[in-house]
């Protein structure tokens, strides 16, 4: 049976950037959904979302100039990485994947899914409950024989519940859209505060997505700039970017992705900076083309 979507897709018609977009550059964040039939979606979940394929994502990524990138996981397909392999063969050498383990997970099955393409393991306990975030510990150093990373779909103000547990975690860390951090509250905030000083660990990362999720202006989210320039004041080799495409996050209106892309200007108006968020920081993050599936 074919679920009715809960949520809007993406707009179709996405904007040209309107600065020029290096060679090379990378889409950190984004989602492939369906068909249902084929991937069915898990129950319970928080909202069923419109299917999207593989083509759809490349006609937005192509209008953008984006010719590499990481397919990550969603919440509605639960732990089951199906979905998310199928897209990272799909499109491609210079595609790679996000994917949900549990720490029961065998070192065979991470193996396999090293050689398919994953590149790290995503708590998401801000869109689908806890989603192992209590077994965070356990979890880490079986990734980190692998070279994975840990990705935290988590909102701000659960770091100082998580803080000291992640701190102690032997493998990179990365934060989805800017910690989730709320655009109209100061960045001098103790939350806020606390994401900067885990970025002077030097192994702590930062996805500047999602700024129309943060913002409380809507568009054109220019009240996550502050957010945003501050993190990439933090630590500018370790903060990548991406459309969060097809943003399934409801908003009263959806962003256009050209529109996202131009509020990275506004984030990096340095031409080398955007460089490095774009093309330097992912291939040192994702390491696009080693270790792919044929």
């Amino acid at each position: 049976m074919i679920t009715r979507p809960t949520i809007p897709g993406p707009d179709p018609d996405t904007k040209p950037p309107k600065f020029k977009v290096p060679e090379g550059a990378a889409d950190c964040h984004f989602h492939i959904f369906g068909p249902e039939t084929d991937y069915p979606y898990t129950e319970p979940r928080r909202y069923t979302p419109l299917q999207v394929l593989e083509n759809d994502y490349r006609k937005m990524a192509d209008v953008l100039g984006l010719e590499q990138g990481v397919v990550v996981q969603a919440s509605p397909y639960g732990s089951d990485n199906a979905r998310v392999l199928e897209a990272i063969r799909i499109l491609g050498p210079g595609y790679v994947g996000v994917g949900v383990v549990d720490a029961d997970a065998s070192d065979e099955r991470l193996d396999e899914l090293s050689r398919l393409g994953i590149r790290g393991t995503r708590i998401n306990s801000a869109s689908g409950g806890r989603s192992g975030i209590e077994r965070m510990g356990e979890l880490a150093p079986k990734i980190k024989d692998f070279g994975w990373h840990m990705q935290f779909h988590i909102h701000a103000g659960q770091l100082p519940e998580y803080e000291e547990k992640i701190r102690k975690l032997p493998v990179d860390v990365v934060f989805d859209h800017m910690g989730l951090f709320p655009a109209d509250m100061p960045i001098t905030h103790p939350d806020f505060q606390m994401l900067l000083r885990l970025l002077e660990r030097g192994d702590v990362w930062v996805k500047l997505s999602g700024a129309e999720r943060i913002s409380r202006s809507g568009a054109p989210y220019r009240d996550a700039i502050a957010v945003a320039r501050a993190l990439i004041d933090a630590a500018p080799e370790r903060v990548v970017w991406g459309t969060d495409w097809p943003h399934t996050n409801v908003k009263p209106t959806i962003p256009n992705d050209g529109d996202l892309m131009d509020l990275l200007a506004e984030f990096a108006p340095d031409e080398q900076v955007r460089r490095k968020i774009l093309v330097e920081n992912p291939c040192a993050l994702y390491k696009f083309g080693e270790g792919d599936a044929p």
